[in-house]
């Protein structure tokens, strides 16, 4: 198994999409647990929803870059 070369993967176009969604997974949770007295479900699940899609553009880009390494060297 290689190792993998994060900074390769950020020039994949997987990856800014990737970091904005789990940005935006990490309001919804913060959002949810500020309103935790109140209605909180809707917010914790876009953003499992959120984090679940960052999770595989965030894999896609690491998938990129390891086959651009792979057929650069």
């Amino acid at each position: 198994m290689q190792a993998l070369h994060l900074t390769e993967s950020r020039k994949s176009l997987w990856f800014w999409p990737g970091v904005t969604l789990f940005a935006t997974a990490l309001f919804f949770f913060a959002w949810a647990v500020l309103i935790s007295g109140q209605d909180w479900l809707g917010q914790a699940i876009w953003g499992t929803l959120a984090a679940a899609l960052a999770l595989v553009f965030l894999a896609m880009a690491a998938r990129n870059s390891h086959r651009a390494l792979r057929s650069a060297g």
